[in-house]
Order: structure tokens, then sequence, then C-alpha cells
């Protein structure tokens, strides 16, 4: 390769974002649209389709970039979306460098941990806290504490994390709001059910005929001789 070539577009990339709607395959025209009427507040940028529902956005400002990359979170319809700045190492078929923020609730959270401090180090476990609902401080309402978190979409997503309080060890249920593609079967986002692979994981085991069972694993013949 030509490594001058590869270093001029990466700099032409260099305020860019990958993208992709998870759980659900949206036309390019429709995330064109939706994305268009979130973002024009940020300037103008193109939009390129990818393949495999990625879409490459590039800004004319690195700031206008770093203001979406740290906004949100960014839905298309009931969708989220997963995005993160566009590196040399992208591939479209993994979703390896993909994260999105997403808003966690914390239900029935202890009385004594309800601060923004101690909100935050419970969701660092499952992500990078971002800020606060302007709510989840207001003691009027103390249902669930609510908090922008950003999450790696390559990793599952914890139903709860165990937390070390005053009144000993409890385990804190988590919440994930607006993640219509999260299956608490796989514990992960991205794909949709029919294509969970677990799920094909599964059905290809316990559809397997019993005879296929016998004919590929013959039974041992004790009585074989070796040798000469």
């Amino acid at each position: 390769m030509n490594s001058e070539k590869e270093i001029a577009n990466s700099k032409i990339l260099s305020n860019s974002i990958v993208l992709k709607v998870l759980g659900k395959n949206v036309s390019f025209s429709i995330c064109s649209i939706a994305l268009r009427k979130q973002w024009n507040r940020f300037g103008n940028f193109h939009m390129t389709s990818l393949g495999l529902n990625w879409i490459l956005c590039s800004f004319k400002t690195s700031e206008a970039m770093e203001e979406v990359l740290s906004g949100g979170p960014w839905y298309i319809g009931d969708h989220i979306v997963g995005l993160d700045k566009w590196s040399p190492s992208f591939s479209p078929s993994s979703l390896r460098v993909l994260s999105a923020p997403v808003w966690v609730r914390l239900p029935f959270l202890m009385l004594n941990c309800w601060d923004e401090v101690n909100i935050a180090r419970i969701t660092s476990r499952i992500g990078t806290p971002m800020f606060l609902d302007g709510n989840s401080l207001n003691w009027g309402k103390k249902e669930y504490a609510c908090i922008c978190v950003r999450v790696n979409l390559e990793y599952k997503l914890p139903s709860g994390v165990w937390v070390d309080g005053l009144g000993g060890r409890f385990f804190q249920k988590v919440e994930y709001e607006k993640l219509s593609s999260f299956y608490f079967h796989c514990a992960r986002i991205g794909h949709l059910e029919a294509n969970c692979p677990e799920c094909v994981f599964k059905y290809a085991i316990h559809n397997v005929p019993v005879n296929s069972i016998h004919q590929n694993n013959p039974p041992h013949n004790t009585q074989e001789n070796y040798g000469p």
C-alpha cells in the first residue's frame, strides 16, 4: 500500500464519524432526513452510505464532530444510533469501535447512595457516565435515578451491578431506556432478534436429527484389530 496516500486519506476523514442504527434496518434516505433534523445546529455535514447499514458523516470542523459525539442520546424512531469517531481500524463487519450514549435507570436505589458521585460510580461499571437527568436529585420523587451513560456496544450489557454500601452489599438493577434491540438472553444490542447468534445456535442444536448424530459418530468397534 502507498502509505502517503493512506495518510492523506486519513486526514480527509479526521472530522468524520461512523454510525449505525441498532436493531432495525433503516434506509439511508430515512437516516439522512432524521439526522439532518437533529444535527442541523452543528452546521453542514456530508453523509455517505458504506454498506451493511453503516453511514459515514463528515463534518467541516472537529468542534462540530465532537459536539455530536458528546451529545445525545440520538435516536431514529425508537432505535438508538451507535456512533464513534472514524479510525483506520474501522471495519463495517464489526461493532468493535461502536458506542452509544443511553439513558440508564437505577430503580429503587438505596437512599444513602442518592447523589451524583455515587450514581456515577455505580454506572461506571457499565460504561462512561456523562450527565444526570435534572430530576434525579429532586427529593420529590425517588422511584429511580436516571443518568446518561456511554456504553461500548461490543460487550454484553449487564442487567445490574453489585454495590458495597454502608448497609452492606446489594445488587442494583439497571434498566436501559429505548433499547428495543436489547435481548436479555444474549445481553447484546446491534442485531435483529431473528439474527441473534445465541438464538441461531440454540435452534440449530435443538433441531439436529438424532440419526445424523449416530451417522457422523459410528459406534467404536472394540474388536477391531490393529497392526499388520
